[in-house]
């Protein structure tokens, strides 16, 4: 039988297949193999009597082909991702940003940057941060989700529907209250900021996706600080420019065929940002990624 991991609770997956859940563990050799199991995947399974006493627990024998995954959140063939921050409490943080976006685009996401709260924030942050990432080519939308579950509506659905959509983002942006917003039925938890860190409390326990029309499907995730390059390893160094859309057909332009973008004399990318045409700001966390990646050997492995 073929299905599609739902979650995972304790090591047993919920595998959907025609309308059916079934619980499963997985097949003792992808541990041996590394081979890691997340929501999103399609596998082939057995449906029960597949655990020594317990006929009521199938066994998942195969993960089919993906045609991606992100290790941190852990989940596979997704078609949307929509990263959220917040303009305000707490203040948008472009590397952050930049961070998952480049990983978004190295495994071929589509990616809209979601921007909450904007009804706290002043005009000109709101203005900034929109120009800054639609003249990169991303999608973005402003929203008060806490106030405005229509607008959130109106904007979102037609990004997510007949796909696999992920929402992710630093905790106390309002993940939570944004999908809460599209789909109250869910009744996901939300938390209140800490006054004395500023910082969210993530009260999302694990990913898992929720089917809410046909071949449509909505992926909550564990928050997250900072996605961290040092321990996993997304790409390679040389990979990077590629990530940052605005840079693609740019580097094409430099002088040297193995420019860094980093420093180099006739780097087509660096000259656009003197010339202001690019932000300043992506470029800055260009770099910091870029310091990262070096330091990463071809034979490391995650």
């Amino acid at each position: 039988m073929i299905g599609r991991i739902i979650s995972c609770v304790g090591g047993v997956y919920t595998v959907e297949c025609e309308g059916e859940h079934y619980r499963c563990v997985a097949k003792g050799s992808f541990r041996h193999s590394g081979l890691v199991v997340v929501a999103g995947d399609m596998v082939e399974f057995q449906k029960d009597g597949e655990k020594k006493g317990r006929d009521d627990i199938g066994l998942v024998t195969r993960v089919l082909e993906r045609k991606n995954v992100l290790i941190r959140p852990e989940v596979a063939n997704i078609d949307t991702l929509f990263a959220v921050f917040a303009l305000a409490s707490p203040n948008p943080n472009f590397l952050a940003i930049d961070k998952l976006t480049a990983i978004a685009a190295h495994a071929g996401i589509k990616t809209v940057i979601v921007f909450n709260k904007k009804d706290i924030a002043d005009s000109e942050t709101a203005e900034m941060m929109y120009k800054t990432y639609t003249d990169c080519g991303y999608e973005v939308v402003m929203l008060s989700a806490a106030n405005d579950t229509e607008e959130v509506r109106e904007k979102l659905l037609p990004f997510a529907k007949g796909g696999i959509s992920v929402f992710t983002g630093p905790s106390g942006v309002g993940k939570s209250t944004v999908i809460n917003a599209l789909f109250p039925e869910l009744h996901l938890e939300t938390g209140d900021i800490s006054q004395k860190t500023r910082r969210g409390k993530n009260t999302t326990r694990s990913t898992t996706l929720y089917k809410m029309g046909e071949d449509t499907y909505y992926v909550d995730t564990p928050g997250f600080t900072l996605l961290d390059f040092d321990r996993f390893r997304f790409m390679k160094k040389e990979e990077l420019v590629y990530a940052f859309p605005e840079y693609r057909e740019l580097a094409t332009e430099c002088r040297y065929t193995k420019c860094t973008h980093t420093k180099e004399e006739g780097c087509a990318v660096i000259e656009k940002i003197t010339q202001g045409i690019l932000p300043r700001t992506r470029h800055e966390s260009y770099l910091s990624l870029w310091e990262i990646l070096k330091n990463h050997k071809d034979w490391e492995k995650n």
